[in-house]
């Protein structure tokens, strides 16, 4: 492609006919505005077509410039069929605008570039197969299932707060796909515009903007409840990294600003460092934001890119998306191993190997037993905090380890409030925040954590199952079971929703439909111990004794294999109402510091032995007085 600083000379003819001394354009903006057509279709065209785009390279970053005469010539040589991606969207744009096409196109450009390799055309290595398919997968769902979501209705943004969703970055050439530069890259801007002035400026979370990337601009829009949009891409040409970045505001899809950079890219961790700053610096000087922004924004001093800490960054990112749907907490944390391991400095890899470990050792994972998860969970968030004080994700599992294994109900809220302050834009504390109003009965202030969670993550299954959950502790059966019925139409293979939708079922004495419910998540889950624990209980109460010492007998087998919590087996004996069984068991759950006992508080499972003394002595102990 042209990288002259070198203009053109002459007269040119602008696309409508007229003539026209020559016209320098001066920015993305300025040449998809002449060639009447969006900033990032024109970028696609220059990156697989060449069109003519110059640019003034600079040490830190490149700005680009074009002739118009040089880009009616390309465009009367042009041929759609040399990027039908491109086309596509030329033709949805001329459909949305009316328009026809500037010029008719009637031969093939001479000299076009050679293509540029793509992802595709290399081979990946195993492991990042694995990722891709998986990322493949979870997009196909994403956008069968994003239609459906239709349902949601956004919630009430604070006043005067301005809403911006960050897409993650495209990968559009080079070798192999470089997980680290894109996903990190995505995630440094979206870290540094959160932080930027949290009570003004509200930034979609991760899982949200990954299902919703691909999606016509005002459909994000809508269905993320956001004004902006930022979206990038990222190039790779030998040791250069080119990022592209465009501001888009969603009501009439202008794009208020665009810039590049080009950058070495062993120095790539710098790069992001940089570019998020000059991109955070950019939402200050650009959205309607408060006339007293925070302190300047600067680019941070970060490692060296080398292939060590290059492969740490790309572990990490695979660990939080592993984290992210909480489904695969064992790979996640082996993921957060390696980055630790790859470079042992990288506190982000400490919170994340605590936060994945802390819920692992909790109900419904179960996935190790509670008196090794916390020490494991408290040493990691520590660590991070050593290595990075303001790390909100290190004193968010701070206070869930408080809350959940120590029941240390004081410590848990200062730790969970300390990590919100830091980072008010992460959905994960206040997630957390919301349980721990939940198990102290305050359940209008919990709904509104559970809500201002959904706000920051409005399609994440995970974040409508917590508000699920939290319909149910605070007894409003119907609205958990309508909402747990919308999370199962979208995701079948939900548990959590499927829980808390039989748990419904069943203090409604719906026992047949909980039942049902169960049976199915049993199916689902391959028999996992808490669904067998919820299948016995609705048994007990719909007067089938057999069918609950069966799930009893089953779970029992199971301890023999994994660790399964005494709670469980507890529960059965409570809604048989074997009340001495059921309380020697509780007291093996709590020597085994069960997360889940904490809850009993407000648990509607526990109303059959709320009465009875023992019942107030062993909330006495887990913390409540």
């Amino acid at each position: 492609m042209p990288t002259s600083d070198t203009p053109a000379g002459g007269a040119t003819s602008g696309p409508k006919g007229t003539t026209l001394p020559d016209r320098k354009l001066d920015s993305w903006g300025e040449i998809a505005s002449y060639l009447g057509r969006e900033v990032r279709t024109v970028q696609r065209w220059e990156r697989t077509e060449g069109l003519p785009v110059h640019r003034h390279e600079h040490k830190k970053k490149s700005t680009v410039y074009a002739f118009a005469g040089e880009l009616d010539e390309w465009i009367r040589k042009r041929q759609p069929k040399d990027d039908p991606a491109a086309d596509d969207a030329f033709a949805y744009e001329q459909e949305l605008s009316g328009t026809d096409s500037p010029i008719d196109i009637v031969e093939p450009p001479a000299g076009s570039p050679a293509p540029v390799p793509t992802a595709d055309s290399v081979k990946t290595p195993a492991a990042g197969k694995r990722v891709i398919v998986a990322i493949f997968t979870l997009a196909i769902l994403s956008a069968l299932s994003l239609g459906v979501y239709r349902w949601l209705q956004p919630t009430i943004s604070p006043v005067g707060k301005v809403r911006i969703a960050v897409l993650p970055f495209t990968y559009v050439s080079g070798d192999s796909k470089p997980d680290y530069i894109t996903d990190g890259l995505t995630d440094v801007i979206r870290t540094a515009l959160s932080q930027l002035d949290p009570q003004h400026l509200g930034v979609i979370a991760a899982t949200s903007s990954k299902i919703v990337a691909g999606k016509p601009i005002t459909e994000i829009g809508r269905v993320l409840n956001v004004s902006y949009v930022l979206e990038g891409s990222v190039q790779r040409a030998g040791n250069q990294v080119r990022i592209d970045v465009q501001l888009i505001q969603v009501s009439d899809e202008t794009h208020l600003w665009a810039d590049s950079f080009t950058r070495e890219l062993s120095d790539v961790l710098q790069v992001q460092s940089d570019v998020s700053a000059a991109i955070a610096r950019q939402i200050l000087a650009t959205l309607p934001l408060p006339p007293q922004p925070p302190s300047p924004v600067r680019g941070g001093t970060v490692h060296a890119a080398t292939p060590e800490i290059a492969q740490s960054r790309h572990a990490y990112h695979q660990g939080k998306f592993a984290w992210g749907n909480r489904y695969d907490l064992r790979s996640s944390i082996a993921y957060f191993e390696e980055a630790i391991r790859e470079d042992p400095s990288f506190a982000e890899a400490y919170a994340g190997l605590a936060g994945a470990t802390a819920i692992l050792g909790q109900v419904p994972n179960d996935g190790m037993p509670p008196g090794e998860a916390k020490p494991k969970a408290r040493e990691a968030a520590q660590r991070a905090l050593q290595l990075n004080p303001r790390l909100a994700e290190a004193h968010a599992v701070l206070g869930n380890v408080a809350m959940s294994y120590d029941w240390d109900l004081a410590t848990a809220e200062k730790e969970l409030r300390r990590a919100i302050e830091l980072n008010p834009n992460d959905p994960t504390p206040h997630e957390w925040y919301c349980h721990l109003l939940n198990v102290q009965g305050h359940n209008s202030e919990a709904l509104a954590e559970a809500h201002h969670a959904l706000d920051l993550d409005p399609v994440s299954p995970l974040f409508h199952d917590v508000l699920a959950e939290t319909h149910y502790f605070g007894r409003s059966y119907d609205a958990t079971i309508e909402e747990a019925l919308q999370i199962v139409k979208l995701h079948p293979g939900d548990m959590s929703a499927q829980f808390w939708l039989g748990s419904a079922y069943t203090q409604k004495k719906m026992y047949a439909q909980a039942v049902e419910t169960f049976q199915r998540a049993r199916q689902l889950s391959g028999d996992a111990p808490v669904m067998l624990m919820a299948y016995g209980y609705a048994q007990a109460f719909a007067g089938n004794p057999a069918e609950a010492r069966s799930a009893l007998l089953k779970l029992q087998q199971l301890r023999s294999s994994r660790f399964v919590p005494s709670l469980y087996p507890a529960a059965i004996h409570v809604a048989l109402r074997e009340t001495d069984e059921a309380f020697r068991l509780l007291e093996l759950a709590y020597q085994e510091r069960v997360d889940r006992l904490v809850y009993l508080n407000v648990e509607p499972m526990a109303d059959p032995i709320r009465s009875d003394p023992r019942f107030a002595k062993l909330m006495t102990k887990v913390g409540f007085r």
